[in-house]
């Protein structure tokens, strides 16, 4: 059993549906910098667990340790920002033209 499968066991059914919720958030968001053919490059955007938070808040309220174990079951990983603070490395594809 994968990392990913064994957390999504060990959560609550209220606790699932917050994941379904940052999988969909997550759906154009990458660990890792790169290209994806259909998508183009992948750009930098870092972010805070609340500030991910304050982003679902319309749609759902959502635990900071659900968002933190859905990200470290995901391999993200925390970066260092110029200002020195500190978030998760997130990279995004931003060229949604190509959804088209």
């Amino acid at each position: 059993m994968n990392k990913e499968t064994e957390w999504l066991e060990s959560l609550s059914d209220d606790e699932k549906l917050q994941a379904e919720v940052i999988d969909a958030y997550f759906t154009f968001r990458r660990n890792l910098p790169g290209e994806d053919p259909g998508f183009g490059k992948a750009v930098a955007e870092p972010k805070t667990t609340d500030d991910i938070i304050d982003e679902l808040m319309p749609m759902m309220c959502v635990q900071k340790d659900v968002v933190v174990g859905w990200l470290r079951a995901h391999d993200y990983h925390i970066t260092t920002r110029a200002d020195g603070s500190v978030a998760w490395a997130i990279w995004r594809f931003v060229d949604m033209a190509r959804l088209d």
